[in-house]
């Protein structure tokens, strides 16, 4: 008798704690793949929406709608007065953001989008180098490319899975602008018709809060991760070797690395944060010059050479983080959590162009792939 009761209880319950949602009809829903943001005015931005277009007769495998506004809400109404479907965030793949517009702060921007529940927390977040309509524009007449949502996800997982470019979606932003002591980072696009038609990941926008203060290209990228224990493997092309070895080889030395390991430390001495960062590079040369046989003390050399020209590559990525005033590497938030005393005395905004950053790189190289 007991546990009849209790499972009449527990159907009771369960039928009493169902809940509903407002019905959406799939082929009723337009679902946003894209969203741009741009410049348009001083009160106004220029937004545009990509929707995929199902009726297999139609010329365009996206629509595009677009209009200027000074609220994404406001915008959304109006593309829905323009779409034959419900206009639904739940799909949304990427946001872009055009460099001009990013400078002067996006985090109002993303804290409307994160109200809405239907937004996807997991959407990339890119910087455009011109114009994110315009882009939409070009690819819908690329014949030969995917539809421009799936193109974009597949070209920057690929070039995240290099290192060439960071990870950030919209929750990794938002999480990093709000933790004090580190920036955020964000992947950089830009519209490629000099090397084949397309789009083409250029390096990585450096954030002091929420505005864009600075740009690395892609060869300087993947050591800005390793430094922040994220590199994933890169193509390393050495172009000091060259130098060195001018009569027998003038096109330089492509490694690849496959392994990282980091070490960093945070130490205050005179009232000055001192950062030791050890990365250790596990590598194969890729390319050098063929059919030649490398004996110890010349494998040592290169891995010297190579080790010295990623040491000053980081240096120079460091000093530059300074300059603009970006703390990608979270050196803040370590001192915070590590030594709060100090924290909480100094303005860290100021304090980090003081740092004294001391790198030491190690390059292994495993094998040289050499054939005879």
């Amino acid at each position: 008798m007991k546990k009849t009761i209790i499972f009449l209880l527990i159907i009771i319950m369960s039928i009493n704690l169902t809940g509903c949602w407002d019905q959406k009809i799939y082929e009723k829903s337009g679902f946003v793949l894209q969203v741009g943001f741009e410049t348009y005015n001083t009160n106004d931005m220029l937004i545009s929406f990509t929707l995929p277009v199902v009726d297999m007769t139609a010329k365009e495998r996206t629509e595009l709608i677009y209009s200027n506004g000074a609220m994404l809400r406001e915008f959304r109404e109006k593309a829905r007065k323009t779409s034959a479907k419900v206009v639904e965030g739940g799909k949304i793949q990427q946001f872009l953001i055009d460099d001009s517009l990013a400078k002067k702060g996006i985090n109002n921007l993303f804290e409307v989008i994160e109200r809405d529940s239907t937004d996807p927390p997991t959407a990339f977040v890119l910087i455009t180098e011109g114009s994110p309509k315009e882009m939409f524009q070009v690819l819908q007449g690329y014949g030969d490319k995917p539809v421009p949502a799936f193109y974009i996800h597949d070209l920057i997982r690929s070039n995240i899975k290099s290192s060439y470019v960071p990870e950030t979606r919209m929750f990794q932003f938002s999480t990093q602008y709000f933790s004090p002591g580190i920036d955020p980072i964000i992947p950089i696009i830009k519209l490629q018709t000099d090397k084949g038609k397309g789009v083409e990941v250029t390096g990585t926008a450096l954030f002091s809060g929420d505005k864009l203060v600075g740009k690395i290209d892609t060869k300087e990228t993947p050591f800005l991760l390793a430094m922040m224990g994220k590199m994933k493997g890169t193509i390393f092309i050495s172009k000091r070797l060259t130098e060195k070895e001018q009569e027998n080889n003038k096109k330089g030395c492509a490694i690849s690395i496959n392994k990282v390991k980091r070490k960093l430390s945070v130490n205050i001495l005179d009232n000055k944060p001192v950062v030791n960062i050890s990365l250790n590079l596990n590598a194969a040369i890729a390319e050098f010059k063929w059919n030649e046989m490398y004996d110890s003390d010349f494998e040592q050399y290169v891995e010297g050479v190579i080790s010295a020209e990623i040491k000053d590559l980081c240096e120079k990525v460091l000093k530059y983080t300074q300059e603009v005033g970006s703390d990608p590497i979270g050196i803040g938030d370590i001192i915070r959590a590590k030594h709060n005393n100090y924290w909480e005395k100094i303005n860290w905004e100021n304090a980090y162009k003081d740092v004294v950053f001391n790198v030491k790189v190690n390059v292994n190289i495993s094998n040289h792939g050499v054939i005879r």
